[in-house]
């Protein structure tokens, strides 16, 4: 090839071939089957429904008073369901309810500790285990006997 032949060679234009553009066009639409596929088994994992921004939304309290009234049952609801938690570990560890009171909770025999504390709140309720139920007894209010209160009337931790 003489100098002239690879000056001409290196300034050719590129080939438009169709054949490479079908090819890079199937390639996109695969890319955007799998991708539709992808989406429909998450939608159907999620039961269909996309998440509504009103769930997951923060409400203002009304006043100071009305949001610590939200904190303190969220709080006692939270706290319920990890004793509740202890307890249902507690019978599965040991085949039976573990002793009235708190000790068993906190005690490093029979499997425990299961929890690092007993959770109360001294000025809006307590938390009591009896042996056979598990019962929120709000400071003001009616007490619950084995789930965490409610709504009308109002007991437990929806009396705090």
């Amino acid at each position: 090839m003489t100098l002239m032949e690879s000056r001409d060679f290196l300034r050719r234009e590129p080939v438009n071939d169709t054949a490479e553009h079908g090819f890079a066009m199937v390639a996109t639409l695969i890319v955007v089957v799998i991708l539709a596929i992808l989406f429909a088994i998450t939608l159907s994992l999620s039961g269909g429904n996309a998440p509504k921004s009103s769930e997951n939304a923060t409400t203002i309290p009304k006043s100071i008073a009305a949001g610590a009234q939200e904190a303190t049952v969220s709080a006692c609801e939270a706290s319920f369901e990890t004793v509740r938690t202890a307890l249902e570990t507690y019978r599965a560890l040991n085949g039976d309810n573990p002793p009235a009171g708190t000790a068993w909770a906190t005690s490093a025999a029979n499997g425990g500790p299961l929890l690092k504390a007993w959770p109360a709140s001294a000025k809006s309720y307590a938390i009591t285990w009896n042996g056979l139920t598990l019962d929120v007894v709000p400071a003001k209010g009616v007490a619950s006997h084995g789930s965490f209160g409610t709504a009308s009337p109002l007991t437990g931790c929806l009396a705090a």
